[in-house]
């Protein structure tokens, strides 16, 4: 078999589980955040190029936002975990985090 035949084959598709789905929601976030709050090592907004207080507000809100956010889907993470652990011990079906994480919007 050829490398472009193995590359198609769909024992080598890699399906993503919830746990990278969450990782990678939360690293969007944080990536976010970095970006708001202008730092240079991941290219934060110019200060130059914003116009004073109406953006410095502004980016403090979206800031707020994010970080409230990323609390959210950290404490949801953790009530889910929870909530499978109580299941399991009385023979209930697990909670589907991929519905819930398809469900929010970044």
């Amino acid at each position: 078999m050829s490398d472009n035949e193995a590359a198609k084959s769909p024992d080598s598709i890699k399906i993503q589980s919830p746990d990278n789905e969450y990782k990678k929601k939360l690293n969007r976030i944080k990536s976010k955040i970095c970006y708001y709050k202008k730092k240079p090592q991941c290219g934060g907004v110019d200060a130059h190029k914003t116009n004073g207080t109406e953006n410095d507000e502004e980016r403090k809100e979206i800031i707020e936002k994010l970080e409230t956010y990323r609390s959210i889907l950290k404490l949801s993470e953790a009530k889910i975990k929870e909530f499978n652990r109580i299941n399991k011990l009385i023979g209930r079906d697990e909670f589907n985090k991929d519905e819930f994480l398809n469900s929010i919007q970044i």
